[in-house]
């Protein structure tokens, strides 16, 4: 007999002759569960390394690197998207819909994005940070002869992750380029992920930055990409003041 020596539950191991050797007929559930775990972990490590060589980690700053949510300021305004950011890192494995948080500059919406990213990467779990406009750059890039990185590498490598973040997103202008061979299969290919943004932009201005490009090239005119993001998002603005510039404004004021 074969005993779990976790959940102590005794199976009975049949010999085949043809074989020659012992077989457990059925594992017990603490194997099962074991040998799930074993294979996530190898498929997410698998997942993680295809995204490293394509992106050599995430793109982000170094400020956002040292964030998180306890050392977010609440401020007046910003309450409800804390609890909501906390909420879907805290119940990621229950969550069905990704985070949309837009409002003025400065207010902490970067840095909520980023606090996520941080928690579940620490859980384990394959997590992609990208600014928009940065995204393009390393897009672009590959397009040189030089380049060890494909564009299809970029694009699987964000589609594949756990946790996509785009940061930023409405930021310049959009292109042809950038919006049929990078942002559409990217978000498109998303479906069914959960993917986070942020953005300055109100929705009615992220409808009409996708819609045209900067020469006023017509793009997204049917609202194609952003039916996708509101399909798959809960939207929340952030309704504090720019940090920022408060804190500029204080040693301004401890300086005269």
């Amino acid at each position: 007999t074969y005993c779990c020596l976790n959940c102590r539950r005794e199976m009975l191991r049949v010999e085949f002759p043809f074989f020659r050797k012992w077989v457990m007929p059925a594992a017990c559930g603490c194997v099962v569960a074991r040998m799930e775990q074993e294979r996530l972990e190898m498929e997410r490590k698998n997942r993680r390394a295809a995204m490293e060589r394509s992106y050599k980690g995430s793109i982000m700053s170094e400020r956002l690197k040292r964030v998180s949510f306890e050392n977010f300021q609440l401020r007046k305004g910003t309450e409800n998207v804390f609890h909501e950011a906390k909420r879907f890192a805290d119940q990621f494995e229950t969550i069905e819909q990704g985070l949309f948080l837009y409002g003025g500059v400065g207010n902490g919406k970067s840095h909520l994005a980023a606090a996520i990213h941080h928690d579940l990467e620490r859980r384990g779990y394959v997590c992609l940070f990208l600014d928009v406009a940065q995204l393009f750059n390393l897009a672009k890039g590959t397009f040189k002869s030089s380049s060890k990185v494909s564009l299809t590498d970029i694009i699987n490598a964000a589609v594949d992750c756990d946790l996509l973040t785009l940061d930023e997103i409405g930021s310049g202008y959009l292109t042809e380029t950038e919006f049929n061979d990078i942002l559409f299969p990217i978000i498109n290919g998303r479906s069914g992920k959960l993917t986070n943004y942020t953005s300055n932009l109100n929705l009615k201005r992220l409808k009409n930055w996708f819609a045209a490009g900067k020469n006023g090239e017509p793009l997204d005119t049917d609202g194609r990409l952003l039916d996708r993001i509101l399909g798959s998002c809960n939207i929340h603005e952030n309704l504090g003041s720019s940090k920022r510039q408060e804190d500029a404004i204080r040693r301004m004021e401890d300086s005269a």
